[in-house]
């Protein structure tokens, strides 16, 4: 029992501790047309991401679950492409405080960073394209961080939550 409690603290901490991601789509667009959708072939240099198999699995899996089943490319009326884009930021480190007191009175004193350091880490794209006028009817970027350090199985996870999150309020329902 109480590992079962566990479980569903440590989910629901995950799930907190998920930012909301940034979603766009055609205002007046009718998703409920759509019943079969097929990924977008692969990029040109024909390599293809480690974590491609992840988000094609969680992709089908969150779809198959509003009733939007995969198919051939022919047969879509929805195609999916999906990227991790690059982004950086500047982290600092070093920031002192000190507080002192003496017997006149008292000070504090702060010190500004002095050491940046960049780091790297990726956003998930998942993007629905219409297959008849091949343009993009709805968009969401994750807004946390796909980060280069996670481990195989923190990174799946990370990925099934993330399209979960973009996907939940999917199709739109307010026009």
């Amino acid at each position: 029992m109480s590992r079962i409690i566990i479980l569903v603290l440590l989910s629901l901490s995950v799930l907190a501790c998920s930012v909301k991601p940034a979603t766009d789509y055609v205002i007046d667009h009718d998703f409920s047309q759509y019943q079969h959708f097929a990924f977008v072939a692969t990029p040109k240099d024909g390599l293809v991401s480690i974590d491609s198999p992840r988000i094609e699995h969680a992709l089908i899996t969150s779809l198959g679950e509003k009733g939007i089943r995969q198919t051939t490319k022919e047969q879509a009326d929805l195609l999916v492409n999906y990227h991790i884009d690059s982004a950086t930021e500047l982290e600092s480190y070093g920031s002192q405080i000190g507080v002192g007191i003496f017997s006149g009175g008292g000070s504090i004193g702060m010190r500004s960073p002095i050491r940046y350091r960049e780091r790297h880490y990726g956003k998930l794209v998942i993007e629905f394209l219409n297959p008849t006028s091949q343009s993009i009817v709805w968009r969401s970027i994750s807004q946390s961080p796909l980060l280069e350090t996670m481990g195989t199985v923190k990174r799946a996870e990370f990925i099934t939550v993330q399209i979960e999150l973009m996907l939940s309020n999917f199709p739109p329902k307010d026009k």
